[in-house]
């Protein structure tokens, strides 16, 4: 059986364990917020987070490097801080038959993305090298597939920016998707 790859680097999944965090990374992607203007929209869904967990939380998607302080303004003597998201996450709950749903895209794109693949690693074998030279293992890892990463890592980039691209966004727009009813 074919396994998914599942990219993950350990800081960020340690500081996307905990959903308030995921919630507060979706905010922030949207547009730069303070902790004041996070912790609204948290109470808003039901969410009622302290001005210090929210601080909290906010410190640990900055160490992970999944946000960054953007903006300042003085108020009231005091400094209101703006934080923006530095990467999008997709928070879903993802049925199990997913997979076999999206079966006829992955058959339509397989060809290409197999030409895509296999030239980056015959074109750039000095780069893949000298990135994966870069990576620590994880420690409880028994295989080391440095490759694979940096390939699936640069891959990753490059969905983001053709997923922002204006044209794309054009034709995604076009599609309204409604949850489906439960019965």
């Amino acid at each position: 059986m074919e396994k998914t790859p599942l990219i993950v680097r350990m800081n960020e999944a340690k500081a996307l364990s905990d959903e308030v965090r995921v919630f507060i990374l979706d905010l922030l992607s949207k547009k730069p917020m303070s902790v004041h203007e996070i912790a609204e929209e948290l109470r808003k869904k039901g969410m009622y987070k302290n001005i210090n967990t929210i601080r909290y939380h906010i410190q640990v998607l900055k160490e992970a490097g999944l946000i960054d302080l953007v903006a300042t303004k003085e108020v009231k003597g005091g400094v209101l801080k703006y934080y923006a998201a530095k990467k999008k996450v997709y928070p879903f709950e993802v049925p199990e038959d997913i997979v076999e749903l999206l079966k006829p895209i992955a058959e339509q794109s397989y060809s290409s993305l197999k030409e895509i693949i296999l030239d980056l690693v015959r074109n750039y074998k000095e780069t893949i090298i000298k990135a994966a030279r870069k990576l620590k293992p994880c420690p409880y890892c028994i295989t080391k597939h440095f490759a694979e990463y940096i390939i699936l890592e640069a891959l990753r980039h490059a969905l983001g920016k053709v997923i922002h691209d204006p044209e794309i966004r054009l034709e995604l727009e076009k599609f309204k998707v409604e949850e489906e009813e439960t019965k």
